[in-house]
């Protein structure tokens, strides 16, 4: 509103609530959005200071860059941003160094005064810690698990974010995005709008850590800054254009409520589909399972499997279950793997969140290759895709060597067992119960499930697998 009048507020207000991703994180309960906040309002009010030098706008605008800091480390991007600003607006080099000086010592005094100056004997560490250039080498170095376009890798892509923004933003906000940088900002304000933006998305895709784009919801209000200033365009042409624009972006976002955090506009195929471009915090945090209660309610509730990202109580929303996935193997629920189902349940649905079923996170990102070609029963909140295992024999075999992995032998049986009786001809099932029983030292029993597996070994394709049934048949103790 200050700088492109009523309309311009009112502009740039529509782009910021019809915005999927701005939607889905003020609803959750991470600092992504209060840093964005903060980084905007202290760049807005030093912006307000260098047009008209009040002292009360730099110390207000020093104390919301202390507030950013003690958000997040990445609050340091403030002064990346501040320092080239000042130069360029007041000219004299003095004079920068005394506004970025300033800043600097309110942002401090904030900072420690929100910890209780527990820290200030560290003040150097920290400042060390969070000076951007530190952040990115930190960042670039050390090694985290990424996921783009099916590919799971250690380290980013310098792409990472070009991709998130073409696939995660919709396209009317993107295009009302590049009407504004072309038409509507001048070549000052295109320069202040602009540099924070750029600035922060390139540092970003610098980094190795590149698991949504919620690391670079910072940009987001420069972006709707820059679609605030349409509103200086007064041609019929242009205000058609822009009025339709942001009529087909809240229909955007409203087709997807409530399901925000799963947006994906049309190049991605839409939101069903997103889960083959990204996944984790773009798409998958474990938000919905009210929807997968409210499913399996609807269809009578079905027995089921669970392996689904977030830490909120399974039992509160899903009932009895047994649990496939412990996300979090360092700190291991003890509520998990504390429920088997029946023998020989009528019906039992497997629940797969998207994250998991990419292998993301997971020691071996192929664990549930077998599902993805699958056409899952339902997709509630776009993030969790529903199987039907009822009478599937494989899905039960493969369910059994992930719990064979991660050393739940009783619930590995249960699958194995399962399986036998669904495909009675299928001798890998029997071999795998007698490995089971072998490893529980039930000798008695790993000889039987070898011989029968043994007997049912027959065709040409399991001409390599006679040899060793015969060798475990005889040395059943001898683990493979």
């Amino acid at each position: 509103r200050h700088w492109f009048g009523p309309w311009g507020g009112v502009l740039a207000l529509a782009a910021y609530v019809f915005e999927p991703n701005i939607l889905a994180h003020s609803g959750l309960a991470n600092m992504d959005l209060g840093l964005t906040s903060f980084l905007f309002m202290g760049y807005f009010l030093l912006v307000r200071y260098l047009e008209n030098p009040q002292p009360w706008r730099l110390l207000l605008s020093g104390a919301l860059a202390g507030c950013a800091l003690a958000s997040k480390i990445p609050g340091a991007f403030f002064f990346a941003w501040s320092a080239p600003l000042a130069w360029s607006w007041q000219r004299k080099p003095s004079q920068a160094i005394k506004t970025n000086a300033a800043l600097l010592l309110v942002a401090l005094f904030v900072l420690l005064t929100l910890y209780q100056f527990r820290f200030a004997p560290k003040l150097g560490g920290l400042l060390g810690q969070m000076l951007p250039a530190v952040f990115v080498e930190k960042h670039a170095t050390e090694q985290h698990y990424n996921f783009l376009l099916g590919q799971t890798k250690v380290g980013g892509w310098r792409h990472y974010y070009l991709v998130a923004l073409a696939v995660k933003t919709s396209l009317p906000f993107l295009a009302l995005v590049g009407l504004g940088f072309w038409k509507g900002l001048d070549k000052k304000e295109r320069r202040v709008v602009g540099l924070p933006a750029l600035s922060y998305l390139l540092l970003c895709s610098l980094a190795s850590k590149q698991n949504g784009l919620r690391y670079v919801l910072p940009i987001f209000p420069f972006l709707c800054l820059a679609v605030g200033s349409l509103a200086r365009l007064k041609s019929r042409k242009m205000v058609l254009a822009v009025s339709c624009l942001l009529a087909w972006s809240a229909l955007e976002t409203l087709s997807v409520a409530p399901h925000y955090l799963a947006y994906f506009n049309e190049l991605a195929g839409g939101p069903a589909n997103g889960y083959k471009i990204l996944v984790d915090s773009n798409l998958d945090w474990g938000q919905d399972y009210p929807q997968i209660a409210e499913l399996l309610r609807r269809n009578g509730d079905p027995e089921i499997i669970v392996a689904c990202l977030g830490n909120a109580d399974r039992d509160h929303y899903l009932g009895s279950h047994q649990d496939l996935i412990a996300w979090e193997p360092e700190s291991p629920d003890p509520a998990l793997y504390q429920h088997e189902n029946s023998a020989a349940p009528r019906r039992e649905w497997l629940i797969v969140s998207a994250s998991i079923l990419q292998g993301f996170g997971l020691s071996d990102p192929q664990l549930f290759a077998w599902l993805r070609a699958r056409r899952p029963l339902a997709q509630p909140g776009h993030s969790s895709f529903v199987y039907d295992i009822s009478s599937d024999g494989l899905s039960h075999f493969n369910i059994g060597k992930i719990y064979m992995r991660s050393g739940h032998p009783a619930l590995a049986l249960r699958q194995f067992e399962r399986a036998s009786r669904l495909e009675p001809d299928q001798p890998l099932a029997l071999l795998a119960r007698g490995d089971v029983y072998a490893g529980l030292g039930q000798i008695g029993k790993a000889v039987s499930a070898y011989q029968r597996s043994l007997q049912r070994a027959q065709g040409p394709q399991y001409r390599r697998l006679r040899p060793v049934l015969l060798e475990r048949s005889k040395n059943p103790g001898k683990r493979p």
